[in-house]
């Protein structure tokens, strides 16, 4: 048994609404943070139970079996700084806002409100469950088969919707080692498997809960005039009538034959033990994602600018989506099923310490291809497991180029996001070398080193959604075409090479007590490689990112993105 117990509370310094001027260049930020966690809470408590049987018959078979149950409890109240305002349809938001400040070719200036909530707080609970069975059923001395089979269960609670259950989650795996030559020296193996995802509390906070995200359009700063619908304004080439968007203002729809996201796996090999203590081997990988869990709402980008009835104030469907999915609005477009294909071969060699020294190897080639990362996002920072932006709109769309691009100034296009942008997944890193060694000197001094080359992660431009008006979303060209930086046209971030070093040395103090001088000395020649280009063409929707294609820079993660520096560590350990 097992309990955890986490609480994040921030508490700003300025409580005033974060404000963008996005009429000048550089923008001016002023105000406070906008977005902050004002009192999260996890507490989990975990039980689980394993044994195994060892029976005799045809061959030795080893049953494993065990269960496993999960409870927790998960509190949100995520708040944006400023006060609270009252919207066009007369509530009153819980939340602060996020504002921007825009032209507008008859006004002057627009303030855009392009982020608030309706909702701020939310209890949720999971309750998780799990069961396996597993055989190692030995026959001879040269051949072991593993079957096995787990069942998992999993039941997620919000503020509005009570017990939506993901169930018949039934997980077969098997798995096969053989000894080809019969003299343990040598061993193939393959396995198959599948695996399923657990789905974290963030759902039934966000999509379980009312969300309740709003994006409205004001003549003032202040938030008490705001723009009416069916008045043409905002800034030039993106002018709509439509200055009112909420999104998410109940809990989400269930599709009754939901189901949870799982990948397959297939592993084949063949390890071989030479002399002197080296192994040598070869794999191959592949996964595949056969489901995801997502949420959906059936109206296309460009629906909200045009004033569709309901595309507006449409509410999000979980779903698996798929070419099935419904669409509406009359503008054509479909979903399109996601894609997740990894392949990888990875050669290794192991030797045991042995004449003092000890080495391991690696090198794996791996193309990893598709339209859909995973919980994940790591093009754009997103972390909304099963709730993600990728499926929020159909992706099959012609009319955002059609229709968005030259009425309203979109950027990109959706169709990237599905079956046209097919490409390398951000995490995709074709060649992986690395090399840990350690030579014991005969005055009881070891040395080791290690060894770490990479490639380079794949670079897509990102403009922005132009109804959420958060960068970093629509892509500009196909996964990994790349785009122009202040070091040229790249497609990829550069090889990474890591050096590092360590060495310690006992000094006995009698008996079994000794203390252990330690030093390590991270990236030793002080490689400094770019690890990021800045991706996101517009800060937000309209407005141009003046960092776009830096190199070091990055919209998602804080700090200079290059490896890094050299670092020097020393240290001591007592034994006894």
């Amino acid at each position: 048994m097992s309990h955890a117990l986490n609480r994040i509370v921030e508490i700003p310094s300025v409580n005033d609404p974060q404000v963008i001027d996005r009429t000048v260049v550089p923008n001016v930020r002023t105000g406070g943070i906008g977005f902050f966690e004002a009192g999260n809470k996890s507490n989990s408590w975990q039980v689980a139970a394993k044994a195994t049987s060892i029976l005799d018959g045809a061959g030795q078979h080893q049953i494993g079996y065990g269960f496993k149950y999960d409870h927790l409890d998960y509190g949100q109240i995520n708040q944006r700084t400023g006060p609270t305002f009252i919207t066009p349809a007369g509530d009153r938001t819980a939340t602060g806002a996020q504002i921007n400040i825009l032209s507008d070719p008859n006004f002057g200036r627009i303030f855009r409100v392009v982020r608030a909530n309706l909702n701020a707080a939310r209890d949720t609970s999971q309750r998780y469950w799990a069961g396996f069975v597993e055989d190692s059923w030995q026959i001879g001395n040269y051949l072991t088969i593993r079957p096995g089979l787990r069942y998992e269960q999993e039941s997620l609670t919000g503020t509005l919707v009570p017990d939506f259950t993901l169930k018949q989650n039934w997980a077969p795996r098997i798995g096969a080692t053989w000894d080809p030559t019969r003299t343990g020296r040598a061993k193939a193996y393959g396995s198959y498997g599948r695996y399923y995802a657990r789905v974290p509390n963030d759902l039934a906070a966000r999509a379980l809960s009312a969300d309740a995200s709003i994006t409205v359009d004001y003549f003032d700063l202040g938030l008490t005039r705001p723009i009416p619908n069916g008045l043409l304004a905002g800034p030039a080439g993106q002018q709509t009538t439509n200055h009112y968007t909420l999104l998410g203002g109940n809990a989400d729809l269930i599709d009754p034959d939901t189901k949870t996201s799982y990948y397959n796996e297939y592993i084949a090999g063949f390890e071989y033990q030479l002399p002197r203590n080296l192994s040598v081997g070869v794999r191959y990988v592949h996964r595949d994602i056969g489901r995801v869990l997502e949420d959906v709402q059936p109206f296309p980008i460009v629906a909200t600018y045009l004033g569709i009835p309901g595309a507006a104030t449409a509410d999000y469907t979980l779903t698996n989506p798929g070419p099935n999915t419904l669409v509406l609005g009359g503008l054509g477009g479909s979903f399109e099923s996601p894609i997740h294909d990894y392949n990888a071969i990875e050669l290794t060699a192991d030797k045991r310490l042995g004449d003092n020294w000890t080495i391991f190897a690696s090198y794996r080639w791996s193309r990893l291809r598709g339209t859909y990362e995973g919980f994940y996002r790591d093009d754009n920072g997103q972390s909304d497991p099963g709730i993600t932006s990728l499926y929020d709109f159909p992706t099959n769309d012609p009319s955002y180029t059609a229709i968005g691009a030259p009425q309203f100034g979109f950027r990109g296009d959706v169709r990237f996001q599905g079956d046209l942008g097919q490409g390398p997944l951000p995490l995709d890193r074709p060649h992986q070398l690395k090399v840990y060694g350690s030579y014991l000197l005969n005055v009881g001094l070891t040395l080791s080193g290690g060894l770490n080359v990479s490639s380079g992660k794949p670079l897509t431009a990102l403009a922005a959604n132009p109804v959420y008006q958060n960068g970093g979303e629509i892509p500009l060209t196909p996964r990994g075409d790349g785009f122009s930086t202040s070091q040229g046209v790249r497609t990829h971030t550069p090889f990474t090479t890591l050096v590092d070093g360590h060495a310690s040395y006992p000094v006995p103090l009698g008996g079994r007590r000794r203390l252990v001088l330690v030093g390590d000395v991270f990236n030793i020649f002080n490689t400094q490689s770019v690890t990021d280009y800045n991706n996101f063409v517009e800060s937000t929707f309209g407005s141009l990112n003046p960092d776009f294609g830096v190199a070091g820079a990055s919209s998602v993660v804080a700090g200079q993105q290059f490896l890094p520096p050299r670092q020097l560590r020393v240290g001591a350990r007592f034994e006894f």
